[in-house]
């Protein structure tokens, strides 16, 4: 793809690329979001991904993305609720319960989800040493914490945050948040959260 993951744009780890604003960046999570509900929803058997990480959304020339790789994905028959497998993905995008089963589910998908809305968001990475300290040690603990504390803006990236992005960004860290619930049986389906984005572009 022309412009490469969006793992790459959000780490520019070479410091020769554009920051990407929110505009692009909202683009690539309702494409994203289409492109998985796709896969859950419109084709039987369904297909689970059990990989949704950065590196996997590709962009093409005009930043539209392709959810890619599915070395890892399951066929899951419309009658069934999960596939018993070995435990896949990507530290930081595993759902916690793939550490207490062996069942992967749509469901699974949709947390990996929100963790991709939680890097557009913030601009951070979903591991590292900036959360060291934090109960998980990840972006998510970390992000849950500040809204606990009432500081849900903090976590939204400087670079990007202004006051005609502000409302649309909190809204969506609103959808992230469902999206990574504890309990599978909590989160939305991709079909409900490409709903809830196309109504926050549509105010």
């Amino acid at each position: 793809m022309a412009n490469g993951s969006l793992d790459h744009w959000l780490r520019n780890r070479t410091g020769t690329l554009d920051v990407l604003d929110w505009t692009k960046r909202f683009k690539i999570a309702l494409g994203a979001a289409r492109g998985l509900a796709f896969l859950h929803h419109g084709f039987i058997p369904h297909i689970i991904h059990r990989d949704i990480k950065a590196s996997n959304i590709l962009l093409n020339e005009d930043f539209e993305p392709k959810v890619a790789d599915f070395g890892l994905a399951r066929l899951i028959s419309a009658c069934e609720t999960h596939v018993s497998t070995d435990i896949a993905g990507t530290f930081g995008y595993i759902p916690p319960e793939y550490g207490q089963s062996w069942k992967s589910t749509t469901r699974g998908d949709v947390y990996s989800f929100g963790v991709i809305l939680l890097e557009l968001l913030t601009g951070k990475e979903p591991t590292g040493p900036d959360f060291k300290d934090i109960e998980g040690g990840n972006l998510v603990g970390w992000v849950f914490i500040k809204i606990k504390n009432g500081h849900a803006v903090d976590v939204l990236d400087p670079t990007i945050l202004d006051a005609d992005s502000k409302q649309m960004m909190l809204q969506t860290l609103q959808i992230a948040v469902i999206c990574l619930s504890e309990n599978p049986a909590n989160r939305p389906t991709m079909l409900h959260v490409l709903k809830f984005l196309r109504g926050i572009k549509d105010e």
